[in-house]
């Protein structure tokens, strides 16, 4: 079965490659704009975990805190939790920006994913392009749900365990800046790595992987799972292994998914009469 399209020079790849990207670039900036309205409760959402995890320290650990803070005194009132420091006068404006872009990214996501499938899509096959729906579906379905795990599951964890390690005789003067950049960042790793099942899928569609390949190194890919957690995560265990779990389990959905599409792809191969890889 040929494709559906000629063949496109180089250069004609690269054009449509850079207006893909410039449309991309323009869904971003409208959804900047959009999270711009909403930018402190943003931020504010990004910053609950780590207002839960302060009150969970224990209370010697608040009242040195506190004890440094301007106005603290004896017959001060309950604890209250401190809040984020910034360095300069112009840095929340950066980082309420900053939070701005993320919500755009998020927002632009279905779009995004629909021009990565529109500039593939002249080098697959007529059946393979009544998928789209689906790929863009998936895919923004497991980036979305990939930064909902990290910010409902793994973030309070994370935080409590990072603050735990220096809770003893210490001051934490954390700032926006710094909390921004390490949550954005689990936001988007986790958004990132549960693609996974979906990139298997179509690899399996091309005939690039089966089941078979993927059972055959599972083993490897545990410990590459490990590898990753460790490399794309803050350096404490809990974060590394809330990351190589989910890992873990999206290779076994993966695997199922690859051995779906193997045997419909043989399918279709047999119907042709053309003998499979």
């Amino acid at each position: 079965m040929e494709k559906d399209e000629k063949r496109m020079p180089f250069l004609e790849h690269l054009r449509e490659l850079r207006m893909r990207i410039i449309y991309c670039l323009v869904a971003v900036t409208v959804g900047l704009i959009v999270g711009w309205a909403f930018h402190q409760e943003i931020f504010n959402w990004l910053m609950a975990p780590y207002d839960r995890a302060m009150s969970s320290l224990p209370q010697p650990f608040h009242r040195l805190l506190l004890s440094r803070l301007p106005g603290s005194g004896v017959g001060m009132e309950p604890l209250q939790i401190p809040t984020l420091l910034y360095r300069g006068l112009i840095e929340p404006f950066f980082v309420y920006l900053k939070a701005a872009l993320l919500a755009g990214i998020f927002l632009a996501i279905p779009f995004i994913f629909y021009q990565l499938w529109a500039f593939i899509s002249p080098g697959l096959y007529r059946h393979e392009k009544t998928l789209a729906v689906p790929f863009i579906a998936g895919t923004s379905f497991f980036f979305i749900g990939g930064a909902a795990f990290a910010r409902y599951v793994v973030m309070e964890p994370a935080v409590s365990t990072l603050l735990a390690v220096g809770a003893q005789n210490t001051e934490a003067n954390i700032m926006m800046q710094d909390y921004f950049g390490l949550m954005s960042r689990i936001l988007l790793v986790f958004g990132a790595v549960f693609e996974l099942p979906v990139i298997v899928m179509f690899l399996a569609l091309l005939g690039f992987v089966t089941h078979r390949t993927m059972i055959k190194y599972w083993k490897w890919a545990v410990v590459l799972t490990f590898v990753v957690g460790a490399i794309l995560t803050p350096p404490d265990p809990f974060t590394q292994i809330t990351l190589a779990l989910p890992l873990m389990v999206l290779y076994l959905l993966s695997i199922g998914l690859a051995y779906l599409v193997t045997r419909r792809r043989q399918a279709r191969l047999a119907r042709e009469g053309i003998a499979p890889e």
